[in-house]
């Protein structure tokens, strides 16, 4: 009666840890998949830094070469837009948060960031148009964040590529910089 007790506790006790680890992986980077299930690329945003992201006086809407980017970006995965906006200071912090896919909105390749985040290749170095933008720059080669081990970095990173094959990145940053800054 005790070996059958014993036994049905060790097999539970081996199914309830199979499940669980089978939940732990399923949780990992599930939110990647949910952008692509649900079709929003949801990005944040501090709209607040001319010319690479603000809002329109006119239009009330959100415009810049980030911005432009983001769209580009959205477009080229089939994936509608979403700006979050929300201010510098929590930009990664809120990206911690799970309140957006990626972060697109002048921020550099601090060391800090790299350790913490993920992040794409670097899409443009400002260094050259510092003075032009409404904020100051501490790192200006600036890159797209996402959470660490994030596989949508992978993703953005095919469409960056992309976008500076056929000219397009080129072309949005003339528009607001007067220059290619895109490397």
């Amino acid at each position: 009666m005790k070996k059958n007790i014993r036994k049905k506790a060790c097999i539970c006790l081996g199914l309830f840890c199979l499940c669980l680890s089978g939940l732990t992986s399923c949780s990992l980077k599930d939110s990647d998949n949910q952008t692509l299930e649900k079709g929003v690329l949801k990005v944040g945003m501090d709209l607040d830094i001319e010319p690479l992201c603000y809002l329109s006086e006119e239009t009330s809407k959100p415009e810049g070469f980030d911005v432009e980017l983001a769209q580009a970006l959205a477009e080229g995965m089939d994936l509608e837009l979403e700006i979050v906006d929300t201010s510098q200071e929590n930009l990664l912090k809120s990206l911690d948060g799970d309140l957006y896919d990626c972060v697109i909105s002048g921020v550099g390749l601090s060391e800090w960031n790299e350790i913490h985040y993920s992040h794409t290749e670097v899409y443009a170095e400002a260094e050259a148009v510092k003075d032009q933008i409404s904020m100051e720059l501490t790192d200006t080669s600036l890159a797209i964040f996402t959470q660490k081990g994030s596989s949508l970095r992978d993703k953005l990173d095919q469409e960056l590529e992309q976008l500076k094959k056929d000219g397009t990145l080129t072309e949005i940053s003339q528009k607001y910089f007067g220059e290619d800054i895109t490397g």
